[in-house]
């Protein structure tokens, strides 16, 4: 009973002497994030500096949880009596619970020193859980960023395009945000396809940059109104929204001027038309006020049949005066001695007057 307890120890221990050395371990920046939340993890490959290393092989983690980002590896470092070998990753999560992410390996040939000759073998780094939690609000993009939007000219001529640059910055999950709509009115906008990178700064530290571009092509002064961003803060922790400054672009169209300066004349010169055109209907109306009271004063005063004759002949259309005229006629053309009654004849054309 004791020799297979021995082989045990036998087998573990020399498994420490060929393997001494050389240590493989996974670290993340927090075991607690947000839904969307990245988090930082290192892979580090620890292994003596004496060791002469043909070849490291480690694929970019798979993992059905978590959106994997590689930020970058490194050149062999240094420290003390050993070498190290760091992979570094964003790491995303996909969904809200208690997150595994199991064992990964890594392959790493060496020279053995018995024999000198190349043996590869493969190294575990240990699992690791954390809890994800749901974003309050049932927000989707969460993180702490800066936004601006950036125009390449404030004028411009018709019809040549003035080019538009939205840049949002910061740490978080950019890489969910979709693409903005712009929507100017009097303009033509052509959007880009969203442009997302990570740069890695030291340590845990990195930031993601959100760039899209729109092209906008216009007759006439426009006004690019502000675009907006909410996300769930996580430096505060409550929900915040972001929003650009508009921005004027001043279109200079020679055609459009023009244009507008015929509709000004156009309409000021209707404008002095109908001011003319009311005068002179006042005029009009006023002379022949002072005519009808001429009028009226001119019957008063006629001498004889053929004076008063001549008065009332330009008013011969008119079916009251016609009897009047054609007494006169009688009296004048023919034999007739009926005498005419002026004062019916004044009642008729003040009556006529007041229409």
């Amino acid at each position: 009973m004791r020799w297979p307890g021995r082989s045990l120890f036998l087998l573990i221990l020399l498994s420490f002497c060929l393997f001494a050395g050389v240590r493989f371990d996974l670290d993340l920046s927090r075991t607690k994030a947000y839904l969307g939340e990245p988090l930082f993890a290192t892979f580090t490959l620890r292994y003596d500096r004496t060791m002469k290393v043909d070849r490291i092989d480690f694929p970019p983690p798979k993992l059905k949880d978590f959106k994997v980002e590689e930020l970058n590896g490194s050149a062999p470092l240094r420290r003390g009596t050993q070498r190290l070998r760091i992979y570094r990753y964003l790491l995303t999560p996909l969904r809200v619970g208690s997150l595994r992410i199991p064992p990964q390996t890594i392959e790493m040939a060496y020279q053995d020193r018995e024999n000198y000759r190349y043996i590869s073998h493969t190294y575990r780094s240990p699992p690791r859980s954390l809890t994800v939690r749901e974003v309050p609000g049932a927000l989707k993009i969460v993180g702490d960023y800066r936004m601006r939007m950036r125009s390449d000219a404030n004028a411009t001529t018709a019809g040549r395009p003035v080019h538009l640059e939205l840049q949002i910055e910061g740490i978080g999950n950019l890489d969910f945000l979709p693409p903005f709509d712009l929507r100017i009115p009097a303009a033509v906008v052509y959007p880009s396809k969203p442009e997302i990178t990570t740069r890695w700064l030291e340590g845990t530290k990195y930031r993601k940059y959100f760039t899209q571009r729109f092209t906008v092509v216009a007759e006439r002064d426009v006004t690019v109104p502000p675009l907006r961003l909410r996300y769930f803060n996580l430096h505060t922790e409550i929900p915040e929204t972001l929003q650009t400054a508009p921005l004027t672009i001043r279109i200079d169209n020679p055609a459009l001027r023009q244009e507008r300066w015929r509709r000004a004349a156009f309409f000021f010169g209707g404008a002095l038309s109908g001011i003319a055109l009311t005068l002179l209907a006042l005029l009009l109306l006023r002379r022949r006020r002072s005519q009808r009271g001429t009028l009226l004063q001119r019957v008063r005063q006629a001498r004889s049949d053929r004076e008063l004759y001549r008065l009332l002949l330009p008013y011969s259309d008119l079916a009251q005066i016609r009897p009047f005229l054609k007494i006169l006629e009688e009296r004048l053309y023919g034999k007739s001695t009926e005498q005419i009654d002026r004062k019916a004849l004044l009642n008729v054309l003040k009556e006529y007057m007041r229409k």
